[in-house]
């Protein structure tokens, strides 16, 4: 993005991309920091707080509406200190104002106005403000005279309740985590109940959870609970809802039929029309979905789906040295989903011949289904109902020829904005799903791009000092990682280490375990968003909510009750695991639809029973053995693989290695309910030991 620092503002120096979006518009913006406060408590002005993201459709109708509006800019620049804040980048300050917009019982969203007092302290906002009164809501403008005024007239008003809700807001996160959470943990028949609501939501019709009157959200977190739930119950109901809803997602317009990946959210209850920018955290959770579908049924082509997923992320979102950006816009050329659509004529001169059966099959028409145009899907379970096997047999040629020439034809359109910020918390989740996927379809290449992307966040992310952090973008790091950067980089080392790719990332895992408490860790035991090292904001928030991405707590208990079945520190950190579940106990007990992470991370402290040890003499042994375990769906499972060159380190770290060897190739050690068998080392022996 190429700036002219001669017309831009103090945006232009940001390595942010959706702040360098609004570095050329007229309104002086600031970024976050002391320069706009202090300028706000010499002029005694309020400050107007702008949150939002590079791909954020509304963001961009305001800046067009309103930010590039003189007359607007002229305002804000008189009467307002201005700041932007990229919600990505800066998390902690997004749930700060974003709690405070809910406390005054108004939806929030994004873009997220908020007019704040000069010391920061909240007062009123809103989301998307029109440039002209319409959709039932006062004007920009309107909006900014009625502020400016009241702030003149009747400071004191609003300074009292300013700092009644900021007391309001540290009371309600920061003074709960600072004394020890009391009571019971969460009832043993709080899978039942989470299984019960999520049956209670579910759309037998499309799939999914009508958990929204208008739009539906991909559930991966929750499928992945209820299919920990059927394994555990053999609920065959549980499996179901996870089988329909993957189909249905991927048959439907949700999902880019031909270049692959997954949309936000479906803007209808049929996954059909989709808000179109594409997320890293959304399709590394879905692709995580597929897998451990794939390993326990056949009814759908998880696997395939897989595959697809892994294809798009790869072609379209990784950059040199591996690391994964973190999303695709909605809009080009101004208008959202262009650059996904298709109409009949352009469609059946790219297809040609095939065109006829791939129009059936992905349901185009002339007159479209958004905008005069067509998003291509299937319909939901009928799509190939009544082909015959002829048909079939031309559909899937037509289909390979289909999908590689609309994607050459798409390629010389305008593409949407890549936001290539490489972000800590998101690379990780991509990292674990990539590795499930290694594993799980014996793709050793997998497995080293895993590792190629660990390695990118290693050089990039890590200060010299050793401290985690959140950002990587155009050859500069920055902002001080939060609680949920190490939770996914200890759950990557985890994943990456059960894959057998050596005893260093367990070791890494502790070691970044160990920082995380250090840092982020409460005296209640559950942990902060941000570090004790960190800015001092209105408070320091913590967060159990699984909201588009698994919430530190969520993540982190589940790495302390993996790291703890190894045998590593296995006491205490069990013993802050349970804090975490206990701090949450309410939550877990009513509210699973919220919390679906941190609901599979308690069903595996519950239901864990089985350590799995492979001791091999090097990399090249018992790969018969691996392979057995790798293909398997084993949740109550700890997976430890070493090599006999690693046996004296990982002894170090835990007595699980103990008097244990490869037997001169490869052993495989089981233990169950707290007793152990003799090991084995035939694929038949480990098939009896596993059952």
């Amino acid at each position: 993005m190429n700036l002219n620092p001669q017309s831009a503002n103090r945006l232009v120096k940001e390595k942010s991309p959706y702040l360098q979006q609004h570095a050329t518009n007229p309104v002086d913006w600031f970024p976050w920091g002391e320069e706009a406060f202090t300028k706000a408590k010499q002029e005694d002005r309020l400050i107007f707080l702008s949150i939002g993201y590079a791909t954020c459709h509304w963001c961009h109708v305001m800046e067009r509406e309103s930010f590039e509006n003189q007359t607007i800019a002229d305002y804000l620049n008189s009467h307002f200190v201005s700041i932007k804040v990229d919600r990505e980048e800066r998390p902690d300050i997004d749930r700060i104002y974003m709690d405070a917009l809910h406390a005054m019982d108004q939806q929030g969203g994004w873009p997220l106005n908020i007019f704040l007092t000069p010391e920061g302290k909240p007062i009123t906002g809103g989301t998307y403000f029109p440039p002209e009164p319409k959709y039932g809501r006062k004007s920009f403008l309107e909006v900014l005279n009625i502020l400016n005024k009241v702030w003149s007239e009747k400071r004191q008003e609003l300074v009292a309740a300013s700092s009644e809700l900021s007391q309001y807001l540290k009371e309600s996160g920061e003074a709960r985590a600072a004394t020890k959470a009391e009571g019971d943990f969460p009832p043993e028949n709080c899978f039942e109940s989470g299984f019960t609501l999520y049956e209670g939501y579910y759309d037998p019709d499309f799939g999914g959870f009508k958990t929204n009157h208008t739009n539906k959200f991909p559930p991966s977190m929750g499928l992945s609970f209820l299919l920990k739930y059927h394994h555990s119950s053999g609920n065959q109901k549980a499996l179901e809802m996870v089988e329909d809803t993957l189909l249905a997602m991927k048959q439907g317009g949700i999902y880019d039929q031909v270049g692959g990946g997954l949309c936000r959210y479906s803007t209808d209850h049929h996954w059909l029309v989709p808000h179109f920018e594409k997320m890293l955290y959304d399709n590394s959770l879905f692709l995580e979905t597929l897998v451990e579908c794939s390993q326990v049924s056949y009814k759908i082509p998880a696997a395939s789906y897989a595959m697809d997923v892994i294809s798009y992320l790869h072609r379209d979102m990784r950059i040199s040295g591996g690391g994964i950006c973190s999303a695709e816009d909605a809009d080009s050329e101004g208008e959202e989903g262009l650059f996904y659509i298709w109409d009949l004529k352009e469609f059946r001169e790219v297809c040609g011949e095939d065109s006829t059966i791939l129009e059936r099959y992905w349901n185009l028409s002339e007159s479209g289904n958004f905008e005069g145009k067509n998003i291509l899907h299937e319909r939901f379970r009928s799509s190939t109902a009544n082909f015959t096997e002829e048909q079939k047999k031309k559909l899937e040629s037509a289909l390979e020829r289909g999908k590689k020439k609309l994607l050459e034809r798409r390629s010389e359109r305008i593409r949407p904005l890549r936001d290539d910020k490489i972000l800590t918390s998101w690379n990780g989740l991509y990292i674990k799903a990539l590795v499930k996927a290694g594993t799980a379809f014996q793709k050793e290449e997998f497995l080293d791009l895993a590792e190629e992307t660990y390695s990118f966040l290693e050089k990039n992310l890590i200060s010299k000092e050793g401290r985690v952090l959140r950002r990587f973008r155009d050859g500069e790091s920055g902002i001080l990682g939060y609680s949920n950067d190490y939770a996914e980089l200890i759950s990557s080392s985890i994943a990456l280490f059960e894959a057998g790719r050596g005893i260093r990332y367990l070791k890494r895992a502790v070691e970044w375990m160990e920082d995380t408490i250090r840092l982020f860790r409460s005296p209640s035991g559950v942990f902060y968003d941000t570090g004790n090292d960190g800015e001092n904001l209105l408070r320091r928030s913590v967060d159990g909510y699984d909201g588009v991405e698994p919430s530190a707590n969520s993540s982190l208990a589940g790495s302390l009750v993996r790291l703890s079945s190894f045998g590593v520190n296995a006491d205490r950190y069990r013993e802050i695991a349970e804090s975490i579940f206990l701090y949450f106990t309410k939550e877990l007990s009513a509210h699973a639809l919220s919390y679906p992470y941190m609901l599979s991370a308690y069903w595996t402290y519950k239901n864990h029973s089985q350590e799995i040890v492979l001791i091999r003499k090097n990399r090249d042994s018992g790969k018969d053995l691996l392979s057995a375990i790798r293909k398997k769906y084993l949740p109550k499972a700890a997976i430890a693989v070493v090599n006999e060159d690693e046996l004296e380190e990982a002894r170090k770290l835990s007595s699980l290695f103990e008097a244990r060897d490869s037997g001169g190739s490869a052993l495989v050690y089981v233990c169950e309910n707290f007793s152990c068998k003799l090991p084995v080392s035939s694929v038949e022996e480990l098939e009896k030991s596993l059952k």
